[in-house]
């Protein structure tokens, strides 16, 4: 009989920790659970406080934007009438006639190449002979000559100037050799000396130039 009641107390006993661990367990699971639901219900907790912010803040902006709105639409006061002085409506009046002159715009143009034409060729032009008034007959002894030059053209116009003057000049073409052709110019005809040089006085009176006594042999 002890030996049963002993086997009782052992199956008893092992009934009472089996009994233990599985109350253990299953506090275990239901701690576990209700930790679980906690954070969950925290997280959704939180997901909900963080998407209320911008719900609100858009809310916000929906109103001012309708404020705004109210606010364009409502007509503006009524500005305080205060009388002008006649000069200032008269220009006002100008100033509103005024015509507004219209912008140039001026477009540079680009530089243009200057056009270089060529010299036409030059003609050589040989002068003509110059005509020079040849000695009379009857030369005298003694003349006065008033000039002379190597050049026929010089001879020319040294004739002319004492022809200008109311004198009777001629040339006389003289060949020196080796010195060249030279042109003499002279006036008068004389029988003495005393006579050309009362004449040579006249003669430079006349073209203010000095002129010479010369023979005309």
């Amino acid at each position: 009989m002890r030996e049963v009641q002993r086997l009782r107390e052992k199956v008893e006993f092992s009934l009472d920790g089996r009994r233990a661990i599985a109350l253990a367990v299953c506090a275990l699971l239901l701690f576990g659970t209700v930790f679980a639901l906690g954070v969950r219900i925290g997280r959704r907790a939180a997901s909900m406080q963080g998407s209320a912010g911008p719900v609100d803040d858009l809310a916000a902006l929906d109103a001012r934007a309708r404020n705004a709105d109210v606010a364009a639409k409502a007509p503006p006061p009524a500005p305080e009438t205060a009388a002008k002085p006649a000069g200032a409506a008269a220009t006002d009046r100008a100033q509103a006639t005024q015509k507004v002159e219209p912008v140039r715009t001026t477009v540079a143009s680009a530089p243009r190449t200057p056009t270089v034409v060529p010299e036409p060729p030059r003609v050589l032009q040989i002068p003509a002979m110059v005509s020079l008034t040849p000695p009379p007959r009857d030369v005298g002894d003694y003349t006065v000559q008033v000039g002379a030059s190597r050049e026929r053209g010089d001879a020319a116009r040294l004739e002319g100037k004492a022809r200008g003057a109311g004198l009777k000049p001629y040339v006389v073409e003289a060949n020196l050799g080796p010195k060249g052709t030279w042109y003499r110019v002279r006036v008068g005809a004389f029988r003495d000396k005393d006579s050309a040089n009362r004449f040579r006085k006249d003669v430079e009176r006349e073209l203010r130039t000095a002129a010479a006594v010369m023979p005309t042999h």
